[in-house]
């Protein structure tokens, strides 16, 4: 079972990759990018999305736990 700092610190770096992967399709579509390029993108954003989703779920347990 991970830690809850682990588990905070994983958050923190999809959260991040999130944001950096919305910035990327935004300047796609801003720059005409292949719509497939923008449809892979959007689909690497959705399960980092399903991840942090997921962690949140864990981090509440613990809250809950302790």
């Amino acid at each position: 079972m991970s830690t809850k700092q682990s588990l905070i610190n994983r958050l923190a770096t999809l959260m991040d990759r999130h944001r950096a992967l919305d910035k990327q399709v935004s300047d796609d579509y801003k720059n005409r990018v292949d719509d497939s390029i923008i449809q892979k993108e959007k689909f690497d954003k959705l399960h980092l999305k399903r991840e942090i989703q997921e962690l949140q779920k864990q981090l509440g347990m613990i809250d809950k736990q302790a």
